[in-house]
């Protein structure tokens, strides 16, 4: 009975209630992100949307072909400057468009710039001045080309035009393609269809004054035609009939219309943007100026390959990534406002904001995605001051406002226990009670009687505010941190109704630092983020100590909050980014870097369908499971290659051509450009196809033969070489989105020519040379070789004489030295024979006188005897004087040798 009164009240304050918006739409919605024309230097009126195979998208603007790759615009006018209202692509990659009195398409040269080719000198003279083309479409071999007055078919194999003239006045209004057939309408006449080369009648009198602005084909054959401001009709079975939509659509009067996948349907209008509708009409979301698109007045609408919704508008274009598995909820409030809090209870979503608490009911299944419900906002009553925390404990509703407590009756009416303001709840264990962290500490929430009572624990002296709290339920200690002081435990008695004790920890008991400590409770386990990573309070050593579980995960990471999920996964936020631990490893969201409120991250888990994040502008919802499984096959864009010597020169311009003149998705290998050796550096620019998140999108690259590896991830855009070598060279590039996904490899070959003498007839002229040297060196060298030993025997016979000639003059010398000794040896010995001679002599005169002596004396001796003696001694003289002839011979001799030696000594 609760729940049907519950049910009729919200029936009645959402039909009733003036702060409830109109429509109700699903309460989540794709973030829209606006390219303004100022911005993007372009018209501001873009008339068709289309892709080519490659990723590119073009879009037919006032000022020309607008091209888009993720990165870089390009503008591309038409030789007469006017403006391009039709645009599409054909097979073969050719761009088709049409201008004021211009037809023709854009195709790239062998640098890949985009050349435009005029087909009017295919028409006759006499029909080249039609005006504006309004839409070109393309069916099987036929291009064709809507004017006022004119269809022009132009049939590419013939290349040839045949013209269909409109048949009435009013001229055609209308031409499109669906199931395979083309239709159009003159004025407003009714639907004509082509067959067999003419047009037949096709319902005719359903739409007689009518104005067609779209076909789309519906279930398997039936169209749904739409009208500018008749609303929308279902042929099916020859039958028409009026298809239900909601009247707003209509009245907003239909422009345009796309298919966007899960059978939903974009609707373009001139006066409320674009509207998405189901297979059954119903209104499922509204993109307008009300929330973020920045023009209401859609022209065209188109559906990439990745379902990513791009509208031109009369001012400028837009997308939506209408399937983002991220969503913001911001309805409670015609201008976001920040959202601190969220929480799902009773079947309603419920935030809190700094306006107050905002509720919605939920249509959706217990479990399913939220953000696709359908329903409005309100604003829960005597709320309207900041709210910090919304908690569903005890199957009641507690709301903590920054003017005190407040708990939800039945009636959905607040009422107030406290005037403190409040900060957070947590359940006390194995009790109805509930501990809350305040402005002054904590308070108990307890009830009495059936009556919600709240007060202060017993002999709770701590005045200081307390926005984290947990409990520890199995030692009853409440761990309370400050922001700046530390951690305070406070020890509960067996009632948890007191405080028996407390004390302040700090850096002195094991934190890193007194500031910045935060206490979670995270799977069970109480844990504290700090400025040095995630602690743990270790009992035994009563010290903080760095958490063992945790450490390998988050490292030194200051994690400002921290919860769990049902299925264990750990949430996290520091002070920019947030992401998810599954299975110890971190896995980031990059879709919410920057977005949740600094100091009062709130992230709530509520199932992996809902995970909800506390922002500046509002909830911002995650479908997980779906942000899991969500693939997109990207593609990553080389779009400019540039050669930088003494002029810079465009190489590349985002098209390759192969030698047959076609695009294709990779490089031929027979169009690798060659470069003289004075272009050595380069700069290279890259995209992606993945639109909406090019700033999430990251690159890695490698120029194969000078990088030894692939580079980081990283979000730039662009890289630089200089001063490269002459040689073959080959830059690699990839991306990766922001859920993984990896794009295959795209490269682009180059070759750097050699200088004049680097090249290979230089080195054989080279080699040549330095044969010629080296055999003419070494003929020289033997010829010096020759010379010089020639001059070295020539020396050595010069030396040899020389020597001859010293030893001859030494011999000389020696000789003359050795005469000069034998010479004075002699005179030595002469002197000495002189004197013996001069002896001898003097001694023969001696004995001779003394002979003469004797002879005389004997005379006068009378005795005989002595006689006698005397006799004998004179024969001994006689003897000696016998001699004398040996003398006179060597007298002689001597005379001869020694110049007449004697005869001088003589004389």
């Amino acid at each position: 009975m609760k729940t049907i009164a519950l049910f009729c009240f919200f029936l009645f304050w959402m039909i009733f209630s003036p702060e409830i918006l109109i429509a109700q739409q699903t309460i989540g919605q794709s973030s829209i992100l606006n390219f303004y024309h100022e911005d993007i230097n372009a018209g501001a009126q873009n008339w068709a949307i289309k892709q080519d195979k490659l990723g590119n998208i073009y879009f037919a603007n006032n000022t020309g072909l607008l091209v888009y790759n993720g990165k870089e615009w390009k503008m591309y006018r038409l030789p007469n400057k006017t403006i391009v209202r039709a645009l599409d692509i054909a097979s073969d990659m050719k761009i088709y468009v049409g201008g004021q009195d211009a037809l023709g398409y854009f195709y790239p040269d062998e640098r890949g710039v985009l050349i435009y080719q005029s087909l009017i000198e295919k028409l006759p003279i006499s029909e080249r001045k039609f005006g504006d083309v309004w839409n070109i479409e393309i069916l099987n071999n036929d291009i064709y080309f809507r004017t006022g007055s004119t269809i022009l078919r132009y049939n590419r194999s013939k290349n040839n035009f045949y013209i269909y003239k409109s048949p009435v006045v009013a001229g055609w209004s209308f031409m499109g393609i669906c199931n395979g057939k083309l239709y159009a309408q003159a004025g407003t006449e009714g639907l004509l269809v082509l067959k067999n080369n003419s047009w037949g009648s096709f319902e005719k009198d359903a739409f007689l004054g009518k104005t067609i602005t779209a076909i789309q084909k519906i279930h398997q054959d039936d169209l749904l035609v739409f009208t500018l401001q008749d609303g929308v009709y279902l042929v099916s079975n020859s039958k028409v009939s009026v298809f239900p939509i909601d009247k707003r659509i209509v009245e907003s009067r239909i422009t345009t219309t796309h298919e966007i996948g899960d059978g939903l349907l974009a609707i373009g209008t001139i006066a409320n943007g674009v509207f998405i509708i189901d297979a059954s009409g119903k209104l499922v979301k509204n993109f307008s100026s009300d929330n973020d698109l920045q023009n209401n007045y859609v022209l065209s609408l188109f559906a990439d390959k990745n379902n990513i919704l791009w509208m031109g508008l009369d001012e400028g274009i837009s997308l939506v990534d209408y399937f983002s598995p991220i969503q913001k909820i911001t309805g409670f409030s015609k201008t976001p406002i920040p959202s601190y809090t969220s929480v799902i209870y009773k079947n309603q979503l419920f935030v809190g904001t700094s306006d107050g608490v905002f509720a919605s009911p939920l249509s959706t299944q217990v479990g399913e995605d939220i953000s696709s419900s359908k329903a409005s906002f309100y604003r829960v009553k005597n709320t309207s001051r900041q709210v910090w925390n919304l908690s569903s404990i005890n199957d009641q509703l507690f709301m903590g406002l920054h003017n005190g407590t407040f708990l939800m009756n039945d009636v959905n009416q607040m009422h107030q226990y406290s005037n403190v303001g409040t900060w957070l709840f947590r359940p006390l264990p194995r009790s109805q009670n509930i501990i809350s962290g305040t402005y002054e500490g904590i308070q108990l929430i307890k009830k009495e009687d059936g009556k919600i009572k709240v007060d202060r624990l017993i002999d709770n002296n701590i005045l200081e505010p307390f926005r984290f709290i947990e409990i520890d339920s199995a030692r009853r200690i409440v761990w309370a941190s400050h922001p700046y002081r530390g951690v305070y435990k406070i020890q509960l008695n067996k009632a948890l109704n007191k405080i028996e004790n407390s004390e302040l920890l700090n850096s002195k008991n094991g934190l890193p630092s007194n500031l910045n400590n935060f206490v979670f409770k995270v799977n069970g386990r109480i844990v504290f983020t700090t400025e040095n990573g995630v602690y743990e309070f270790d009992f035994n050593k009563k010290l903080f100590v760095e958490s063992v579980k945790f450490k390998p995960v988050f490292g030194k990471l200051l994690i400002k909050f921290l919860v769990n999920d049902s299925q264990g996964r750990i949430w996290f936020a520091t002070e920019r980014k947030c992401g998810v631990v599954e299975q110890d490893k971190i896995k980031y969201i990059p879709e919410l870097d920057g977005k949740l409120i600094a100091g009062f991250e709130n992230i709530n888990p509520f199932s992996s369908k809902n995970i909800l994040f506390s922002t500046y502008k509002g909830i911002i919802h995650l479908n997980y499971e779906l942000y899991q499984k969500r693939f997109f096959k990207i593609q990553t864009l080389i779009s400019k290659v540039q050669a930088i010597g003494t002029t810079d020169t465009l190489l590349f311009n985002g098209y390759f051509i192969d030698k047959n003149k076609n695009i294709v998705e990779q490089q031929d290998k027979f169009t690798t450009v060659r470069l003289p050796a004075n272009f050595n550096s380069f700069h290279f620019e890259f995209s992606s196809d993945r639109y909406g998140v090019d700033d999430k999108i990251l690159y890695s690259y490698q120029l194969m033969g000078y990088d030894q590896e692939w580079s980081l991830w990283s979000n730039v855009n662009y890289k630089d070489y200089t001063n490269l070598s002459y040689g073959k060279y080959s830059f690699s590039i990839k991306s990766k989105d922001n859920f993984g996904n990896e794009s295959a490899v795209l490269s682009y070959s180059f070759e750097i020519l050699p200088k004049w003498y680097q090249t290979k007839f230089a080195y054989s002229v080279y080699f040549l040379l330095a044969v010629v040297v080296f055999y003419t060196a070494l003929h020289l060298h033997r010829k010096r070789l020759e010379k010089q030993k020639t001059e070295f025997l020539e020396k050595q016979s010069h030396l040899k004489y020389v020597h001859e000639l010293e030893l001859e003059h030494n011999e000389k010398e020696i000789v003359k030295l050795k005469n000069n000794h034998l010479e004075s040896e002699m005179q030595f010995k002469n002197k000495e024979l002189a004197n013996t001679t001069m002896h001898l002599y003097k001694r023969g005169r001696l004995l001779g006188k003394i002979k003469e002596d004797l002879e005389n004396a004997i005379k006068k001796v009378s005795i005989k005897e002595e006689k006698t003696e005397f006799t004998k001694l004179l024969k001994l003289i006689a003897t000696e004087e016998k001699d004398e002839n040996s003398w006179e011979q060597f007298a002689i001799h001597f005379d001869e040798v020694h110049n007449r030696f004697l005869e001088k000594l003589k004389s």
